[in-house]
């Protein structure tokens, strides 16, 4: 019978260390697979999976029972990747955005045609597409990340980012705009 992750910590708790190899086994990927979509670089994904291991490792008794450890696992290594972006200093962040993070020019946008799922498969090339999710706000990026590679619900990703539902949708609505404007500059 499979172990669920709060008997996998506890066992590792009580000094069961392989407790601890089956939960790395058993989010290892997703851990990844999350880093390299909000840093766009295999190494650094790597590392950053590691670090956030590592974390999770150092601070494994922090982890409140009865909260979802995937979503806590993923909140770390969100954390620890906007470490990184932060040290990069090379984020693309819009100047039409307010202290408030409303930005007046994506809100007076039409959220017309076409869908954001028949933009992803118009585009060809994956590159392609990264490259404009690289050029979003990361906080749009994150969720647009979390919705449809990680195929987390919009409360998922509320909890995980610590916002709010309503922010969420809002931000989710905004950076498929974006995403579509950065699309039509691309094709002209």
């Amino acid at each position: 019978m499979k172990k669920t992750d709060e008997q996998l910590i506890s066992d590792y708790l009580e000094g069961d260390e392989k407790s601890l190899e089956v939960l790395v086994d058993r989010y290892l990927m997703n851990i990844y697979n999350f880093a390299y979509k909000l840093v766009n670089d295999r190494q650094v994904a790597n590392d950053i999976s590691q670090e956030s291991f590592i974390k999770a490792w150092k601070n494994i008794r922090k982890y409140r029972q009865g909260s979802n450890f995937q979503t806590w696992l993923l909140t770390i290594t969100r954390n620890t990747a906007i470490d990184w972006l932060r040290r990069k200093k090379d984020l693309a962040f819009s100047t039409f955005e307010d202290e408030k993070g409303v930005n007046i020019f994506t809100e007076t946008l039409v959220d017309g045609e076409p869908s954001f799922l028949e933009l992803l498969t118009r585009a060809e090339d994956t590159t392609f597409v990264e490259a404009l999710l690289n050029e979003l706000n990361p906080k749009y990026r994150d969720v647009l990340t979390l919705r449809y590679s990680s195929d987390f619900t919009f409360e998922e990703i509320g909890k995980l980012l610590k916002r709010p539902l309503h922010t969420v949708k809002s931000q989710h609505r905004r950076a498929l705009v974006a995403l579509r404007r950065l699309l039509e500059i691309q094709s002209v």
